[in-house]
């Protein structure tokens, strides 16, 4: 197989697409597995802790059935790209058999907790159903399957006691259908998501009670195949759950829903979540992958280049190099896009995304520094608008001191406007590209 590096800016543009890479053969183009690059120690020692998921890992293959960890991190750190790759570790998939969920982007700003346990019934439904795990039919004498009962309650709950035969004529309970119609009115009617947010509070078992019997279900039928893998699930994009109270729903008022699920489950969160005192068990389970440091503590400047941390230049060298022919993009440009990202791959990418088109508008055949600088002037400019003087003064308090003034202020870590840093120890920086609109702000 060909090398999959590009030699020219427009093939560029589609390969730095920064979307998560595939692995096991999955992925071609701007996915293709052969672009991974591990990632680096975040204090540059020598002798390397274990990394997140290497942490994570350890805990799923030792732990019960009901084991459950989370992963953190800043938006567009690589959260997808490493759940890809433990979805196909050779230990994982001896020892599991592995249903990965992912929610669609349409999905991140309504989703709520009783959304979330609805799309993993979903999820194990679709993934058992594909694997003819599901006895759907049942013939004369057989006793119904205990999901299908539990289904049929949901579905009556929520279409009337007919189901959606009423609307749709002699389809009944089919369940492929019942689904789909569902998971689609979830997504555009805020009218269905409180409907089923009633019946998880009025019915709080029901949905668990799904979940539970698919498993269970599930599980019998591996075994009967002679498959001793109990499942698996790694449930990506829940860290993209775009507002506070939703990310509260889920993670602070229902989260023993999502504790008790008889299964393990690696669950994404988003950066703002923390665990507090009342949960402070759940620490020990979750692990957090930082954007990859490029900058060092400097209160004294407002100018990102002067706090520029050089030792993992040659992890971002590396990046670029491994998808186009080096002479494409210079070196300076490679270091002003990882200063100017904070380190967050995503960025780093779009960055390099931005300067190609720019390169391309202006007929220069390379990706330079001055590509690069417009590049970032542009994305600076997208970056300001919706900032206020109280988002100024508490972005100004973490430049300054390298920490959050209060709690709400985590906030900021999901809409990219603070970083979370590690040389060692955790410190907050602002994304670099609005250090200097903090200059003569208190």
């Amino acid at each position: 197989m060909g090398s999959p590096r590009v030699n020219n800016l427009n093939d560029a543009y589609d390969i730095f697409d920064p979307r998560p890479l595939q692995f096991a053969g999955g992925g071609s183009g701007p996915t293709d597995e052969r672009f991974y690059t591990e990632l680096p120690q975040p204090d540059g020692s020598a002798l390397s802790a274990l990394e997140p998921m290497m942490h994570l890992r350890r805990r799923l293959l030792s732990g019960s059935g009901l084991t459950k960890v989370f992963l953190s991190g800043h938006v567009g750190s690589g959260k997808s790209t490493q759940i890809n790759k433990l979805a196909v570790d050779e230990r994982i998939t001896r020892a599991f058999e592995v249903v990965l969920m992912r929610l669609e982007s349409e999905e991140w700003d309504t989703i709520d907790a009783a959304q979330v346990q609805f799309r993993i019934a979903m999820a194990l439904y679709e993934w058992a159903n594909k694997k003819g795990l599901l006895d759907k039919q049942v013939t004369s004498g057989d006793k119904k399957p205990r999901w299908r009962t539990v289904f049929e309650q949901l579905e009556s709950a929520i279409y009337g006691p007919t189901g959606i035969q009423a609307k749709d004529g002699k389809i009944g309970v089919e369940f492929d259908l019942v689904l789909f119609k569902l998971k689609e009115e979830l997504t555009l009617s805020e009218g269905r998501r409180k409907q089923l947010r009633e019946i998880g509070e009025t019915q709080q078992s029901l949905l668990r009670d799904l979940i539970g019997a698919l498993v269970n279900d599930i599980e019998n039928k591996l075994s009967q195949q002679g498959q001793g893998r109990s499942l698996l699930l790694l449930v990506d994009d829940l860290d993209k759950v775009a507002r506070a109270d939703n990310q509260k729903d889920i993670f602070e008022r229902n989260l023993p829903g999502l504790l008790t699920m008889p299964l393990r489950v690696l669950f994404t969160v988003p950066s703002g979540v923390y665990f507090g005192s009342t949960q402070s068990n759940l620490r020990q389970q979750l692990e957090y992958l930082y954007p990859i440091r490029t900058l060092n503590k400097a209160p004294h400047t407002f100018d990102p280049e002067e706090a520029y941390f050089p030792d993992h230049f040659p992890f971002f060298q590396t990046l670029v190099h491994s998808r186009v022919t080096p002479s494409l993009v210079e070196d300076d440009a490679i270091r002003l896009a990882s200063i100017y990202s904070g380190g967050v791959l995503r960025e780093f990418f779009h960055l390099l995304r931005e300067a190609i088109l720019i390169a391309d508008f202006h007929k220069v055949g390379v990706v330079d520094k001055r590509t690069m600088m417009a590049a970032i002037t542009d994305a600076r400019r997208r970056e300001a608008p919706g900032l206020y003087s109280p988002d100024f003064a508490a972005l100004s308090h973490v430049h300054r001191t390298n920490d959050l003034s209060r709690g709400e202020d985590r906030r900021y870590l999901d809409e990219g406007r603070v970083i979370e840093c590690n040389n060692g120890r955790v410190w907050f920086e602002v994304n670099p590209l609005l250090w200097s609109m903090l200059e003569g702000r208190a």
